[in-house]
Order: structure tokens, then C-alpha cells, then sequence
């Protein structure tokens, strides 16, 4: 068993001939050193393992007690002590309390430096964690993260929404997970785990077949309507295609689409592009829209969703249809999908969702939705809307 003891070294003395106190373990027929921050101005004021002649001596021994005791605590935390080396004994117990102590800070930072995130998922978790550390102090030792620090938190995140305040205890959860990956702590139960869930409703703002055409035959004499107006309908008429991967397209020349969903496109899918011919509907949009570069020119600034939101709500009030955004036109495509029949493994197809969103069948590693699949259920939707047909 590893024993421990105060020493000076009058051989390792500083340049200006003051000595620092270390800490001896002596295992395995072995002797290394830690050193403390404990210094002392001569070995004369250090006599039978303690700090002597001077008028802070016992401030410095209790201390020096104290650092002796987190050292044997440490050692007593090493699972098979006897199999190791003085040196690597040493190392294990000087990275255990390094580990013990990272702050809400370092770990944050470790974490980011070897996450695989998307660089826009790490952008927003860099702004979580400025918002985070407004009210919880960056140097908070993650150790000592409470249930109770964490619903006070809650309690006083006011100025924020909940399914934000969700987010930020959402980061919290990640970092503590990370922590107890690498055993930088030791909670037996995460402190995040009992804290307040918000249960966000699933947005059904999905619009009849008849809100749809209304959106379509709406008057385009002025440009942000006629904007708004193709840019949803384009939407509808590719399959609910989100406008990330709208604007990202080069559409020079194409009548075939094939992408991967950026949402999507680390996530585990059957089928990793969504591929379908684009219908004439969207095409006529798309050459209204269309600049030298290929891109759509909805919008002069890649920044486009300050721009949807007030298009969306200018729209919404001028005509009326309570609940309408522009994502309501991937819900209105899905929805009309569903209801004429429409496979859901095909619609999942078409919108490029992951494995893992919801509670896949595993009917999924027996078949394969193809492009022509797609492109059939893409035609039968928009003849639909063609018509005046609505759902009972």
C-alpha cells in the first residue's frame, strides 16, 4: 500500500534559495514526488515533517495536512493500486484531481475541441454557454453542480422562452455527460435529470388543400408578396424541401434534383440523397427566381430568416390564415400526402428525415424507396391541388 509524507529537498531548492514542500509516495520499492504550492524560505524552518520558525506556521502545516489527505483520498479511489508503478500511481492520481476540479469553462471548451458537431450546432451551443454563464459563473467546479443550482437556474431564466431555457439545460446535460464519460466526476445522478422538462407541442400548422390554392392564385402586385408567395409554393411543389437547401442548389439546367438534407446529413438514413424530378410547377418558379450564379435571388444576404419571418407574418395578416408560417408548407405537403395514401416510408423519403426521428419500424432494412417513387408521389399530391377537391 502506497504511504505518503512531507518532505523538503534542499537539492531541488528554488534560484533564490527557497525550498517547496512535496509530497513523498513511496510504492513499490519506489519514491516520487508532488509538489504543493506550500514554500518555505530556508530548509532551517522545516524540522520532522513540519514547518517550524515561522508566525504562519500553522496556518501552512494545516494546509499541508489538507493536501496530504486529498492526495490519500485520491489514492484510495484507484481501484487496484498494487498494479501500478510509483510513477504511473503518480499520474493517476495527479490527472484525478485535475479532473475533479474542471470548471464549467474548461469542460465546455474540452468538450467543443473534440465534438463532431455540425459548425453550425457549435455556434449555437458557443452562444448557449455565453447566455448559460451570465447567471452561472464560468468557474463553477462542474462537480459541484446541484439538482437544486440547476432549478434555481430555471427559476430565474425569466427573460428567456422555455423551450430556450430547455436548450440551455439541454448543453448543461451534455457537458455533465462528458464529464462523467472521461470520470471527471462522480455523480450517481446527474444533476440535470430531475430538472423541468417542457414538453414543446408539435407544430400543426399544416393548411387545407383550399388555403394552399389560395396561397397560389394569391395577387403578386407588390414584390415581397410575390416573393413569400412563390418562395412557399416552391416549397410545396419540391416536396417540402427546407430552404437551407433551397438557396444551396444550383439550378442551372436541372429538371432532377439530388441532395442531402442538411438538417439530416450526419444522421443514419436508408436512403442518404432525396432524389425526384423536379415537377414543371416548380420549375416555372424556379426560372422566375433564378440568377447568373444558379442560385434563387429570393434573398440578397444568405441571412434569409429574419426575411422569411416577416414575410411570413405580413402575409399571415393580410390574408387571414390564422397559425401560417413558411414551414407550414412542408406540413400542408406531408399532411396532403398522408391522407391521399401516400406510403409513409415514401413520404419520409421525400422530406430526407434520419432514422432516428421518431420510432422507426425496422421494415426500413427491408426496403428501399426509390427516386421514381418519389416522383410519383410528388405528381400525385400537386394533381391533386390542380383540382377542387378537398378531404372529408
Amino acid at each position: 500500500m502506497p504511504t505518503l509524507s512531507l518532505t523538503v529537498l534542499p537539492a531541488k531548492a528554488l534560484k533564490d534559495g527557497r525550498n517547496k514542500v512535496r509530497i513523498a509516495v513511496a510504492h513499490n520499492s519506489q519514491t516520487r514526488y508532488i509538489v504543493t504550492d506550500v514554500v518555505i524560505d530556508s530548509p532551517k524552518e522545516w524540522k520532522n515533517g513540519q514547518i517550524v520558525r515561522r508566525d504562519d506556521a500553522t496556518y501552512l502545516n494545516t494546509k499541508l495536512r489538507k493536501k496530504l489527505n486529498e492526495v490519500q483520498q485520491s489514492i484510495d479511489e484507484v481501484p487496484y493500486p498494487e498494479g501500478l508503478s510509483c510513477p504511473e500511481l503518480i499520474e493517476t492520481i495527479t490527472e484525478t484531481r485535475r479532473r475533479v476540479s474542471h470548471t464549467l469553462r474548461s469542460a465546455f471548451e474540452e468538450m467543443m475541441a473534440v465534438t463532431d458537431t455540425k459548425p453550425s450546432t457549435n455556434k449555437i451551443y458557443k452562444y448557449t454557454f455565453r447566455s448559460i454563464i451570465r447567471y452561472i459563473p464560468e468557474s463553477t467546479r462542474v462537480a459541484s453542480l446541484t439538482p437544486l443550482a440547476i432549478k434555481q437556474y430555471i427559476k430565474k431564466r425569466t427573460d428567456i422562452t422555455q423551450p430556450t431555457v430547455q436548450l440551455h439545460v439541454t448543453l448543461l446535460s451534455r457537458i455533465i455527460n462528458y464529464c462523467q464519460l472521461n470520470h471527471y466526476t462522480d455523480f450517481q445522478v446527474s444533476p440535470t435529470k430531475k430538472a423541468m422538462k417542457f414538453r414543446q407541442k408539435v407544430r400543426q400548422n399544416w393548411l387545407t388543400p383550399d388555403q394552399v390554392r389560395f396561397i397560389r392564385d394569391y395577387p403578386n402586385n407588390r414584390k415581397w408578396c410575390r416573393k413569400f408567395r412563390d418562395l412557399f409554393m416552391l416549397t410545396y411543389y419540391l416536396g417540402g424541401i427546407n430552404t437551407i437547401d433551397l438557396m444551396k442548389i444550383d439550378w442551372r439546367g436541372l429538371t432532377y434534383i439530388k441532395y442531402v438534407r442538411t438538417k439530416t446529413e450526419r444522421a443514419a438514413k436508408v436512403n442518404p440523397f432525396v432524389e425526384f424530378e423536379i415537377p414543371d410547377e416548380a420549375l416555372a418558379i424556379i426560372n422566375r427566381w433564378i440568377r447568373p450564379d444558379g442560385h434563387l435571388g429570393f434573398f440578397a444576404k444568405c441571412y434569409y430568416t429574419t426575411n422569411i419571418t416577416k414575410m411570413s407574418r405580413h402575409f399571415r395578416d393580410e390574408t387571414g390564415i390564422e397559425n401560417m408560417t413558411l414551414y407550414s408548407a412542408r406540413k400542408s405537403f406531408a399532411q396532403h400526402a398522408f391522407q391521399l395514401g401516400i406510403s409513409e416510408s415514401v413520404i419520409d423519403y421525400i422530406l430526407g428525415h434520419s432514422l432516428n426521428a421518431g420510432n422507426k419500424s425496422t421494415i426500413y432494412s427491408y426496403i428501399k424507396v426509390t427516386p421514381a417513387m418519389a416522383t410519383e408521389a410528388i405528381r400525385k399530391v400537386l394533381d391533386f391541388i390542380h383540382g377542387n377537391n378537398n378531404f372529408d
